[in-house]
């Protein structure tokens, strides 16, 4: 399906899902995770920030969608610089579209001693409300029962590297409006799981993971593919979704699943970190 949008178009629409999505995510959070990571939305200038400063990961500390929807000055990212450092975060990243405005704005700051630089790259992704193809799998997904729901919140959280009491945090999903949690099965036996979430006509698939123990079986593909007719039932109109970029031409599974479910690439995404004078020191990890 070709979709009527322009790159840019695209680029911000699924800056905006993926926004949208994670705010939603960190207002779910159960009141005593929320008070114990001191989670907290903010907006500055166009970019959305997500601070978690008591969870030192970059995947829960980042700026996104700066420069999409206006031009972006320097202020707003000494602004933005400020609020992290202020929080208290100890990593986060400045998400940067090459698509976003002015693009000499890392020139721009760098003359101005404000250093940023990749450390990786998202490839964004979208596709229109055609039926997703059949994807042969040995393991099924569909919508998470409440009896499967926090097994699948469980595996979701091991996953993403992330420490266990977030499965509670996850499972907050099942059931809230605008989400659909879904599990993966290999005949009774819960073994991956990801969300679903949609705002009018945008859909955003994230969140996803199987088992180490049942990977390279055909359930991250079937997961994307349930997840897509979720959203076209649910009257999405474009679906979009991430990826980690490979290095060195090394495999990527998760990309080529989503080839294969029909999406595209939108753009390459920088996820940038500042210099020393920007941000703190730090040891936490990300899950891209």
């Amino acid at each position: 399906m070709t979709l009527p949008l322009t790159p840019r178009e695209a680029a911000r629409l699924a800056d905006q899902a993926e926004a949208l999505a994670y705010a939603d995510f960190f207002a779910a959070a159960p009141t005593e995770l929320r008070r114990r990571l001191r989670l907290s939305i903010e907006q500055i200038a166009d970019a959305t920030l997500l601070l978690a400063p008591g969870l030192p990961i970059t995947i829960l500390n980042r700026a996104i969608g700066l420069g999409l929807q206006h031009d972006a000055r320097v202020e707003d990212v000494r602004n933005i610089a400020a609020r992290f450092r202020d929080a208290g975060c100890q990593a986060w990243q400045l998400l940067w579209s090459p698509l976003a405005r002015p693009q000499n704005l890392l020139s721009v700051l760098s003359a101005q001693g404000l250093d940023f630089h990749p450390v990786s790259n998202w490839a964004k992704m979208v596709r229109g409300a055609d039926a997703p193809p059949e994807i042969a799998s040995t393991l099924s997904a569909a919508p998470a029962s409440a009896h499967d729901a926090e097994k699948a919140a469980s595996v979701i959280t091991e996953a993403f590297g992330l420490p266990p009491y977030v499965a509670d945090w996850f499972l907050q999903l099942h059931g809230r409006p605008g989400w659909k949690l879904y599990s993966v099965k290999d005949g009774d036996a819960v073994v991956g799981g990801g969300s679903l979430f949609v705002a009018g006509e945008l859909a955003w698939l994230g969140m996803g993971g199987v088992a180490t123990s049942h990977r390279r079986r055909g359930g991250q593909g079937v997961l994307i593919a349930r997840r897509i007719e979720g959203a076209i039932g649910l009257s999405a109109r474009y679906i979009f979704t991430e990826t980690g970029e490979p290095v060195d031409n090394e495999p990527s599974p998760s990309l080529n699943n989503m080839k294969r479910c029909g999406f595209r690439k939108i753009l390459s995404r920088l996820n940038l970190v500042g210099s020393d004078h920007l941000m703190p020191s730090s040891n936490g990890a990300e899950k891209g």
